[in-house]
């Protein structure tokens, strides 16, 4: 997600999208998830995903941008 996304702002749409296709495709597969513990874990691997993606991104964004000076 760092190299695909490369926005701190788009983090959590992602992460929100991606996990909302996988419920879909789980729906389809195997009938709506009835376990509170599928329901926990995907939760918190949305949460975990957007912020560490946040953090990576915010991290890459707030480096300096190196400025090289020719002399002449």
């Amino acid at each position: 997600m760092f190299y695909l996304i490369e926005r701190a702002k788009k983090c959590l749409d992602f992460s929100a999208t991606l996990y909302i296709i996988h419920l879909f495709i789980c729906i389809i597969y195997g009938g709506w998830p009835s376990s509170i513990t599928w329901w926990v874990v995907n939760g918190t691997g949305v949460a975990v995903m957007a912020l560490l993606g946040e953090y990576l991104c915010i991290r890459r964004e707030l480096r300096e941008i190196p400025i090289t000076r020719y002399r002449s």
